[in-house]
């Protein structure tokens, strides 16, 4: 389903200096497997995701959805592919506030579907995620946990191919976070959709078919079992990987 072919992105620094954010990066994605990605903040895991989403032009490489190569799409097909064949769940909220969680969850839709049949496409998603009963509550009076599955129904209704999230737990406390990551590896797995979660908590390793490290730009594989088995040796890998990046523009909002 994705797929990068040595992808990079490198950025000018002072002095002359070069940031390598991602510094060739090759992976695969398939269909209703969910990735782990990890790495520190500023390990350029949030810049990976955005040159995915095509919201950001890589330095040199490849990257493939579906087998398609998406620096051939122009502007306006990149626009129509990220709204029909991606879904984005950001660490961040963007709901509209004194608007229900029903109507918040059909924003996207709303580009190809009419009020009233993006509202009765959406509802069930939502019941399915355990909201029956809150679809009429405004965003506003809903639980950080309840705001997060709405984000996941906008970002699924499109029935797209790959979900991409970035940090969809920093907010969440350790309960409600596990809750989010089974509700969506069990709702990709069923509609057959690849994703890739941008997490710095290694409690998404269990919810993960492959982990990913992100560090000096490169990936590294390992088991989950082992991040969650290591959590101290975890820690002490992110504070080594953050001391050799050094201080340097923020690349990473995760």
């Amino acid at each position: 389903m994705l797929e990068l072919r040595e992808l990079v992105k490198h950025y000018p620094a002072a002095g002359g200096e070069l940031v390598r954010a991602v510094d060739g990066v090759s992976m695969r994605v398939a269909p209703g497997e969910t990735v782990a990605l990890y790495g520190p903040s500023g390990s350029g895991k949030t810049t990976l995701l955005l040159m995915v989403a095509m919201l950001l032009e890589p330095t040199a490489g490849a990257v493939l959805i579906g087998g398609r190569d998406v620096a051939e799409l122009s502007e306006r097909e990149a626009s129509h592919f990220r709204l029909s064949q991606l879904g984005f769940i950001r660490q961040s909220f963007d709901l509209l506030p004194g608007v229900s969680a029903l109507d918040n969850a059909t924003l996207k839709l709303l580009k190809t579907r009419r009020w009233r049949e993006a509202r009765r496409e959406v509802a069930p998603l939502l019941e399915q995620l355990g909201l029956g009963e809150r679809l009429s509550h405004r965003s506003e009076t809903l639980s950080m946990g309840e705001r997060q599955r709405v984000m996941i129904a906008r970002a699924l209704s499109t029935k797209p191919r790959l979900v991409l999230a970035d940090e969809p737990t920093g907010s969440l406390d350790s309960r409600r976070g596990r809750e989010v990551l089974e509700l969506l590896r069990e709702l990709c797995r069923e509609r057959d959709v690849a994703s890739v979660i941008v997490s710095h908590d290694p409690m998404a390793a269990d919810y993960a078919d492959r982990v990913l490290v992100l560090a000096d730009g490169r990936l590294s594989d390992h088991e989950p079992a082992r991040v969650r088995s290591q959590p101290a040796a975890w820690a002490r890998a992110q504070r080594k990987v953050t001391r050799i990046a050094g201080p340097g523009p923020r690349l990473d909002a995760g």
